[in-house]
């Protein structure tokens, strides 16, 4: 609520200040205000806050004299540090101010200041750290921190008892499993950080008193020299402070400073171009590097102001350089810095289309660039696309196949990426390649993108195997000649994946089992077909427990459901956690989970029938006999009740019934219709909404497709009353 009264503070100001025009003695007086309120420093951090926010609309509405923007300059130097990140923020924001008005000028009284800032905090110091099981320690944090910033291991400082709350709680029954022997006699001990026991010899009568008397024993801190005794103990202390500390945490003013060198860029425009040297660009490629994201993230926005900013010439010059940091950018782990490197990448690449100097660079930047239109992020997918339609026009796919080599490896590279998005993005666009572009170009690569795809089919994330699924049935599709040496691991997996616990996953093998179909005729129609023969009646089968995803987590992480034993909750407890934003390494490639190949629950009955019924749906254009044959026997199936799941197979199939009707055609469909009709009537009364919703449709369709006499002449009189309840439907009955 302050922040937004001071902000509708500032732009009152600014009106008054454009209606006065020139500068007169009431500006110059607020001026003199604002700069001895910087200057107080017993003022609260909102005061300065509210004191640049002034001082920026003044800027911006050139109001300001000569002598105090010199002030200002000064003061926004000596706040670049500040404790609160807002007044930080808004010092950047005043320093681009500046330099829209006196140019590079303040980039030339500001640029020691600000790199000193960088350099300074590009490290992170160790007594920023939070400890937040202090229990752990045998010092209390502020004596551990002022320890571990010591190079001194002979430091003799006394200890410091921890507060009552973080200590252990110790009787007489715990001496016994305490320390180790001193002349025959136990000691109470507990382990330090670097992983040694540390005895307190000094004390040691004093606990052989204690433990005889029966009382608690007094918890003495041995000394630090005791407890560091080497240079080697040293290191391992400040490497357990340094793992407390999250990737983000104690970086100081390191992105606000960034962004105080991103702000002067912005705000001098070409006056900069001949100030970025090779201490700036070095001074990038570090930070694009940096382990906090934000870092990273500031770096590319940073880039992206220089190519704005700079005029054709430096351009030119830099680009090469530039475009091998922003390719690194735009293949970051994290979506904001993906986000960050892809507006840098666009500024830079629509200016060197324009001007005629990109043919260079575009092997650098288009493998990523085409990836990125298909990343899990909508902010960058999204911006991605519109990036690749401006910079590339109706040229893309013809791009694409004269730096062909260079796009497949860069795919084979990002499939094996430890980010599951990376590696589903990939996938599509293997796919694509096979779908857009020029045959000729891609041919040579074939051997190579399957055994990628075939190895992405093997994931531990249920969606990166769907598209893998899907990128295979396209490219043999595409390539069959190319791709029937790896026939016989395709069919083993799409037949495996037919019957996969997630239902996505067994629509989309069924899909790509028809493409093979399509692609080798006979030969493959025999095989596909013996395998729905065999698959459907498995519901037969089905115990009366059925389970859906049984035995799995009720939570997934990015598509994998986990079976939970007693050693995997032990195991993975007390373990590194990451935000459920990240796009860390939070899933191996392969690994331990129930959606790894290797280890995957087995399927039950129904799921098996499931994946039967959208093959025949995939398989009934093409194989109209085979599936014919089948539909009487999948009636009497999908009328099966005995299982809790029935429902699930119910809604699969009447889903599936209008794609199967217009693949058989309507004479052979009415051939068929007969046994259908029961068991659809029954479900569309039924208590599950969605079976019954998907019965309604399919009713809705037969008797369009059909025609309406010839699809209610089929009808008891059964059927008609359980059409007549049902609100779901309505269609036209004889004597209504």
């Amino acid at each position: 609520e302050k922040l937004i009264k001071r902000q509708v503070a500032v732009q009152r100001l600014k009106k008054i200040l454009k209606d006065k025009g020139a500068a007169d003695s009431e500006t110059v007086s607020f001026e003199a205000s604002l700069i001895a309120l910087l200057n107080d420093s017993k003022g609260t951090w909102q005061s300065k806050h509210g004191a640049f926010l002034a001082a920026e609309g003044m800027l911006q509405c050139k109001s300001m004299e000569s002598k105090n923007r010199e002030s200002i300059l000064k003061l926004s130097l000596d706040y670049l540090e500040h404790k609160e990140y807002r007044v930080r923020l808004v010092v950047a924001a005043v320093l681009q101010a500046l330099a829209e008005v006196d140019g590079i000028t303040i980039w030339l009284k500001s640029k020691e200041k600000i790199y000193k800032s960088i350099h300074r905090n590009f490290k992170r110091d160790v007594s920023a750290v939070k400890i937040e099981n202090k229990s752990k320690f045998l010092l209390p944090a502020a004596n551990l921190i002022d320890l571990v910033k010591s190079d001194s291991v002979e430091n003799k400082a006394a200890p410091v008892a921890l507060p009552t709350a973080t200590l252990p709680s110790l009787g007489t029954s715990a001496l016994p499993s305490l320390g180790a022997g001193v002349g025959g006699k136990k000691l109470a001990t507990k382990k330090p950080i670097g992983g040694k026991i540390m005895v307190n010899h000094q004390n040691a009568s004093k606990k052989e008193e204690t433990a005889k008397s029966g009382s608690a024993p007094e918890i003495v801190r041995p000394s630090v020299k005791t407890r560091v005794s080497k240079p080697a103990e040293l290191t391992r202390w400040k490497a357990e402070l340094r793992e407390q500390m999250h990737d983000t945490e104690g970086w100081k003013s390191l992105e606000t400073s960034f962004g105080a060198l991103r702000a002067i860029i912005t705000g001098a425009k070409e006056q900069f171009s001949k100030y970025v040297d090779d201490e700036l660009l070095k001074l990038l490629e570090h930070a694009s590097m940096h382990t906090n994201r934000f870092v990273r993230e500031i770096s590319f926005h940073t880039a992206a102001a220089i190519a704005t900013s700079c005029d054709i010439e430096t351009l030119k010059t830099l680009a090469e350089r530039t475009c091998t940091l922003l390719a690194k950018g735009l293949s970051d782990n994290w979506s904001q810095v993906r986000y960050a490197s892809s507006i840098a990448t666009r500024h830079m690449l629509t200016r060197a289309i324009k001007n005629g100097f990109a043919e260079k660079y575009l092997p650098i930047l288009l493998p990523p660039m085409c990836i990125n239109r298909y990343y899990v992020a909508q902010g960058v997918r999204i911006y991605s696309q519109e990036s690749w339609r401006l910079a590339m026009g109706t040229n893309g796919a013809k791009l694409v196949a004269e730096h062909i080599d260079k796009v497949v490896a860069f795919y084979v590279a990002q499939a094996g990426a430890d980010n599951h998005a990376v590696r589903e993005a990939a996938c599509a666009c293997i796919t694509e390649l096979a779908k857009k572009v020029e045959r000729k170009a891609v041919s040579p690569h074939v051997d190579k993108l399957l055994d990628t795809l075939i190895d992405c089919f093997k994931d531990d994330s249920w969606p990166v195997r769907d598209a893998a699924c899907s990128a295979c049935g396209d490219f043999i599709l595409a390539y069959p000649e190319e791709s029937e040496p790896k026939m016989k691991k395709l069919y083993k997996l799409w037949f495996e994946h037919l019957q996969d616990s997630i239902p996505t996953v067994r629509e989309d093998a069924a899909v790509a089992l028809a493409k093979a179909v399509k692609a080798y005729g006979k030969s493959a129609e025999s095989e596909v077909c013996s395998k729905l023969v065999a698959a459907l009646p498995a519901v037969k089968e089905q115990p009366n427990d059925s389970k859906r995803l049984g035995g799995m987590e009720n939570v997934t992480q990015f598509g994998v459901a986990r079976r939970v034993t007693g050693k995997e909750a032990l195991a993975n407890s007390d373990q590194q956690m990451y935000s459920c934003g990240s796009l860390a390494p939070k899933m191996k490639k392969r690994g331990a989970g129930c959606m790894d190949h290797s280890f995957q629950r087995l399927a039950e009955p129904w799921e098996i029938t499931d994946g039967a019924v959208y093959l025949m749906r995939e398989l009934a254009p093409i194989c109209k006999d085979a599936v014919a044959s089948q539909m009487a026997s999948a009636a009497e199936l999908i009328a099966l009740r005995n299982y809790g799941h029935h429902v699930y197979l119910k809604q699969t199939f009447w889903k599936s019934v209008p794609a199967i009707a217009k693949g058989l055609g309507k004479r052979p469909f009415k051939r068929v219709l007969e046994p259908l009709l029961e068991p659809l009537f029954d479900t569309l009364v039924c208590n599950h909404r969605l079976a019954a919703h998907a019965a309604a449709d399919c009713i809705g369709f037969l008797n369009k497709y059909l025609g309406n006499l010839v699809f209610t002449g089929r009808l008891s009189e059964d059927m008609k009353a359980k059409l007549r309840r049902s609100d779901l439907v309505s269609i036209k009955l004889d004597g209504l």
